[in-house]
C-alpha cells in the first residue's frame, strides 16, 4: 500500500471508533434518562435509518464529485455527534446525536473505503480493500473498549469517553488533510446521475443472494451484541464493571480487524461461508451463559463471532475491492455496508420483545433467525454465485479523470 492509502485509514480506522462508543454506556444511558430496553435498542439502531439511505446516496456522488468533498462534511458531523452525546441533557439529545453519527458514517464509510482503494496500486486492490476493512472493524473495537475503561474510571463515565474521542479526531482531520484526492474531474456531465448499485452486469442474482444476506447478517450479529447483550449482562449476568461491557464490543468488533492478518489466504467466497455460518452458531453460547450464569461465555462467543464476522466482512470487501471499476467501486462498498446496517433494525424489535418475554428468551430467538440467515447464504447464495468474476482495468477511464492512483 502506499503511503496515501495509510494516512487514510488512520482516518478511518479514528473516525469508526465514534458510533461504537455508546456500547458500554447504553446501561448507563437506560439508568440516568429511565429508557426501556425497547427504547435503548430504538436509540441504538437509530443510527440506521439514517445511514442506511445515506450509504446509498453517497456511493454514488463520491464516484461522481470526488471522495473529500463527501468526506469532509461527514467528519465535522461525526464530531458534533460526540458532543451531543456526551453533554446531552435530555432523550432528544440522545437521539439527534445517534442521527448524526448516521449521516456521518453513512457518508463516509463506504466512500472512505473506496477512498483507500483508490491509492492503492494497482496490483494491490483487493488487499487494500481488505485491510480497510480491518481499519474500519478495528476502529469500531476500540470504540467500545477505550469508552469502557474511561466510563469505569472517570467521576463522569458518559462525558469522560467522548472527550478522549474529540483528542483522537484532531489526529483524524490531520490525517485526511493530508491525503489527496483520487477523483479530479467530476462525472456529472457525462449523464443524468441516478442512483444505482454498482455490481458486474449478470452478477445482481449473486449479490441479492450471497454478498447482500451475508452482510445483514453480519450487521444482525453485530448490533445484537452491542445491543441488547450489554442490557443482558448487567440485568441478567449481574455485571457492574463498565470495562468488561465494554470488552464484549472490542471483542466483537476490534477481533474482526485482525482477520485478515491470520486469514488472508483464505479464498474470498469461502470466507464468506464459513464466517457467516460460525457466527451464527458462536450465537448459541451468549444464550447458554444465563443457564451457567458466565460471563466468561458471553466474552468467549463475543470473541468467535468477532473473528468470524471479521472473515466475511474480508471476504465480501475483497470481492467489491476486483469486481468493478474504480468509479463504480464506491457504489458497490456503499451497497455492501449499507446490507451490513440494515441488519441493525431487527435488534429494535428484540429489544421490545425483551419487555415481554424476557431478555434472555429474546436472545433466543436471536440465535435462531442468525441460523436461518446463514442458511440462506450457504445453501442458496452459495448455489447462485458459485464464483467471483474480477474486473480487469482496460482504458475506460481516461487518465486525467484520476490522481492519486499509486500516490
Amino acid at each position: 500500500m502506499t503511503r496515501s492509502s495509510w494516512t487514510a485509514t488512520i482516518a478511518l480506522l479514528i473516525f469508526t471508533m465514534g458510533t461504537s462508543i455508546v456500547t458500554p454506556l447504553l446501561p448507563l444511558y437506560r439508568s440516568d434518562f429511565h429508557l426501556t430496553n425497547g427504547q435503548v435498542t430504538l436509540l441504538f439502531a437509530t443510527y440506521t435509518l439514517t445511514v442506511v439511505p445515506t450509504m446509498l446516496v453517497m456511493g454514488g456522488i463520491s464516484d461522481r464529485v470526488g471522495r473529500k468533498k463527501v468526506m469532509a462534511p461527514a467528519m465535522v458531523s461525526i464530531t458534533l455527534a460526540a458532543i451531543l452525546l456526551g453533554w446531552a441533557s435530555n432523550v432528544e439529545m440522545l437521539f439527534a446525536g445517534r442521527v448524526l453519527q448516521g449521516l456521518a458514517i453513512g457518508s463516509f464509510l463506504g466512500v472512505g473505503t473506496a477512498f483507500i482503494v483508490d491509492h492503492a496500486r494497482p496490483g494491490e486492490k483487493a488487499w487494500s480493500a481488505v485491510v480497510a476493512g480491518l481499519a474500519f472493524r478495528l476502529g469500531f473495537g476500540l470504540g467500545p473498549g477505550m469508552a469502557g475503561v474511561v466510563a469505569q474510571n472517570s467521576s463522569q463515565p458518559i462525558r469522560a469517553p467522548f472527550e478522549v474521542y474529540l483528542g483522537l479526531m484532531v489526529v483524524a482531520f490531520v490525517a485526511f488533510a493530508i491525503t489527496p484526492e483520487t477523483i479530479r474531474r467530476a462525472k456529472a456531465s457525462r449523464g443524468r446521475w441516478r442512483i444505482q448499485v454498482g455490481v458486474p452486469a449478470g452478477q445482481m442474482a449473486g449479490f441479492a443472494t450471497f454478498l447482500a444476506p451475508a452482510a445483514f447478517t453480519l450487521g444482525f450479529l453485530d448490533a445484537t451484541l452491542l445491543s441488547v447483550v450489554p442490557l443482558y449482562m448487567v440485568s441478567v449476568l449481574g455485571v457492574t464493571n463498565l470495562a468488561i461491557v465494554g470488552l464484549v464490543g472490542f471483542l466483537v468488533l476490534g477481533l474482526g480487524g485482525v482477520t485478515p492478518l491470520v486469514a488472508r489466504g483464505v479464498a474470498p467466497r469461502p470466507a464468506v461461508m464459513w464466517g457467516v455460518g460460525g457466527g451464527a452458531v458462536a450465537s448459541l453460547l451468549v444464550v447458554s451463559a444465563s443457564q451457567v450464569n458466565s460471563v466468561a461465555l458471553v466474552l468467549i462467543a463475543a470473541a468467535v463471532i468477532g473473528l468470524l464476522n471479521g472473515l466475511t466482512l474480508q471476504g465480501a470487501t475483497a470481492i467489491c475491492g476486483v469486481s468493478v471499476p474504480i468509479l463504480e467501486r464506491g457504489k458497490l462498498l456503499s451497497a455492501l455496508y449499507m446490507c451490513a446496517y440494515a441488519g441493525t433494525i431487527p435488534t429494535i424489535g428484540l429489544g421490545y420483545l425483551s419487555q415481554a418475554i424476557g431478555i434472555t428468551a429474546a436472545l433466543g430467538i436471536f440465535s435462531a433467525a442468525a441460523l436461518v440467515l446463514a442458511a440462506v447464504v450457504i445453501v442458496l447464495g452459495g448455489r447462485v454465485y458459485r464464483e467471483v468474476v474480477p474486473y480487469r482495468e482496460v482504458e475506460a477511464i481516461r487518465a486525467d479523470d484520476l490522481i492519486g492512483e499509486g500516490a
